[in-house]
């Protein structure tokens, strides 16, 4: 289920979910001041799901006032990605489709199964739901899939985690034939039962350790379980994933970026 998060006026992070089933209208009042889910004021804007390819959109209901995604101005709409930042009026939104999210007593995830690894939710799993089925799945199930799993769903999963992980300086390799970790028949450090037995193949997806005096390759879906680098034990791969899929948790650039920050400020 995608929603929306802002800040509320005491500092504090608000969110509003909604429906794709039901397109989230967006109202603004003559004093400027913007209204999720429509309300009295003028409608301004609509975000809805594309029929085409099924990418999240907002529509422009009204020239008169501009809307704005990333600081550019929506003439009639725009496709929205993870983390588009939204201004209508005096609010500024952020669009989060894909969150994590953890399992918690009471959830009524509890008693459900993934449908990947056959296994139920338990407290303190990390869960993604599908934005556009609606299906549950373990984390680490969800992010080594390319596609959503679910019959008909097609949810782009790998292309969306290669995009947010670009914007974040890593890069998702597809090894070809001639790559030095296929040629010299180099073996993934996780030690995922099945998937490390064998030395890199041509046509997996890599991704290298983000710690620059690390660099070590990982099959994707063996990077995407991980805690900590198990090279150098100095990047933290579950809470790099936590700062891009769970809102209102601080930004992650490892123990070598959080040295340059102290560095620069001090």
């Amino acid at each position: 289920m995608p929603f929306l998060t802002f800040q509320n006026p005491d500092g504090s992070l608000g969110e509003y979910a909604f429906s794709d089933a039901q397109p989230l209208l967006l109202s603004l009042h003559e004093q400027g001041d913007a209204q999720l889910g429509g309300g009295a004021g003028k409608p301004q804007a609509v975000i809805t799901r594309a029929r085409v390819y099924q990418v999240p959109v907002v529509v422009n209901l009204n020239q008169a006032a501009p809307v704005r995604v990333n600081g550019r101005r929506v003439v009639t709409l725009r496709a929205l990605r993870q983390g588009s930042r939204l201004q209508i009026g005096n609010l500024e939104l952020t669009f989060w489709e894909v969150t994590l999210q953890r399992v918690a007593a009471g959830s009524p995830l509890l008693g459900k199964r993934c449908s990947v690894c056959r296994l139920n939710f338990s407290i303190s799993d990390e869960v993604v739901v599908c934005p556009r089925c609606g299906i549950p799945y373990h984390k680490e199930c969800w992010f080594e899939q390319e596609f959503c799993p679910t019959p008909g769903c097609l949810y782009p999963i790998r292309s969306t985690l290669k995009r947010l992980l670009a914007a974040r300086g890593i890069v998702v390799e597809q090894l070809a034939a001639n790559s030095p970790l296929v040629v010299q028949q180099v073996r993934c450090m996780a030690g995922t039962p099945g998937i490390d037995a064998q030395p890199f193949q041509a046509g997996q997806h890599v991704v290298y350790c983000p710690n620059r005096q690390c660099n070590t390759a990982f099959h994707l879906e063996c990077w995407v379980s991980m805690g900590n680098c198990p090279a150098c034990s100095k990047y933290d791969v579950s809470q790099l994933l936590r700062s891009i899929f769970m809102p209102n948790t601080p930004p992650y650039f490892g123990e070598e970026g959080a040295e340059r920050a102290e560095e620069a400020q001090g």
